[in-house]
């Protein structure tokens, strides 16, 4: 339940007062201070963050208040030091299933097309 909290308080405390800050600078485009297009740019990035955390959050919260087990799919990305960890700890999820049912399925497939290739040639 606290995970599901967590989740709501982020999507709707967090993300929407990001989002009226954002809405106010991409809404109404004129001539911003550099300061202020800064502002809008985080705020944007900020609210991103908070509505995607926020609704994962709620769905774990929610799949374990239904006794199913799901893993965390965010892990403090703006904390990693390169974009690809960046990606690894935005959406862990979807960078587990992109690895085992697209990456590693493609990878096996091309080497044992060499591997067939090369057997076929000697």
């Amino acid at each position: 339940m606290y995970i599901f909290a967590l989740g709501l308080v982020k999507k709707v405390v967090l993300a929407d007062s990001f989002a009226k800050v954002a809405d106010a600078g991409f809404n109404n485009p004129g001539n911003f201070s550099t300061l202020e297009a800064w502002i809008f740019t985080f705020a944007y990035g900020f609210q991103l963050y908070f509505d995607f955390s926020g609704y994962s959050d709620m769905a774990v919260g929610a799949a374990w208040m239904l006794g199913i087990d799901i893993p965390q799919n965010f892990n403090a990305p703006f904390k990693a030091k390169s974009i690809s960890e960046f990606w690894q700890r935005w959406h862990i999820s979807l960078s587990n299933f992109i690895t085992n049912y697209l990456y590693t399925p493609l990878l096996r497939s091309r080497e044992e097309r060499r591997s067939g290739r090369a057997s076929s040639r000697s």
